[in-house]
């Protein structure tokens, strides 16, 4: 596979977040010298998605080798580049992605689609996703995020900046699931990547209107907004009622 050096690879991102990786690299090469096969950037932080001061930016950080002093390491560096709104990266080995691709094919799949290798060898572009495993994940996932939304309403207590709250937190977790599950439905082409793309390939792929996540997106970007209960339980009630949709159609695609 081609390797990518990290200053090429650097340029090609947004200003805020290329200084944010680069600072983060620097110190990374330094703890781990030689030992890292590969670092990319992954999520929005790479897309046409990404909000300066909103979107996290996350990364994939691939070691050769994995022991309990890893974790301090980072851990020492996780409050600084926390307030730069860099989470924790996804911490495997190259052997640990090859004995977890059918276990969590729909993870694997977001970041072969949705990276930028700033160090080391790609280890994503290639990988292969079987679609039977993403089709048995899409199932599961839909039908965990039904017990999810039950929960965390039942906990709003009849609130609506709680109710408001569980929505937009939800609400970036269906992406994955949603390129997995067009993914498994379409022949040729692979899945759209930015959010707007793939609320509108969803739609025409599985007949199902998906307006209610694009009304959590105008909850999330206005202040006050949702926090009444009755306008925060009708997006509810929407998207639990078409998430329920979908985990049936995923149930009858074989």
């Amino acid at each position: 596979m081609e390797e990518h050096t990290t200053h090429s690879s650097l340029l090609s991102l947004g200003p805020q977040v290329r200084g944010v990786l680069e600072s983060f690299l620097q110190e990374t090469a330094s703890a781990f010298p030689g030992g890292i096969a590969c670092f990319a950037a992954t999520g929005s932080c790479v897309t046409g998605d990404y909000v300066q001061g909103r979107s996290d930016i996350n990364s994939v950080l691939v070691l050769t080798d994995m022991d309990p002093s890893v974790l301090d390491k980072l851990a020492s560096m996780g409050r600084r580049y926390g307030k730069k709104r860099l989470r924790a990266p996804l911490l495997m080995t190259p052997e640990y992605i090859e004995r977890s691709l059918d276990v969590f094919p729909i993870e694997f799949l977001d970041i072969k689609l949705i990276h930028q290798t700033l160090l080391g060898e790609d280890l994503f572009t290639d990988l292969p996703i079987s679609k039977s495993m993403l089709r048995l994940q899409c199932e599961r996932d839909l039908k965990a995020k039904l017990i999810h939304l039950h929960q965390g309403y039942i906990s709003c207590s009849g609130g609506g900046r709680g109710l408001r709250a569980l929505l937009v937190e939800a609400y970036p977790g269906f992406f994955p699931l949603f390129r997995a599950m067009l993914t498994v439905a379409q022949i040729s082409t692979g899945p759209p990547i930015l959010k707007d793309a793939v609320l509108s390939g969803m739609e025409s792929t599985f007949a199902v209107g998906l307006e209610p996540f694009r009304e959590i997106r105008a909850m999330a970007g206005k202040r006050g907004f949702g926090h009444d209960w009755s306008v925060a339980k009708d997006v509810f009630n929407k998207v639990y009622k078409v998430t329920h949709e979908l985990s049936l159609i995923m149930d009858r695609i074989s």
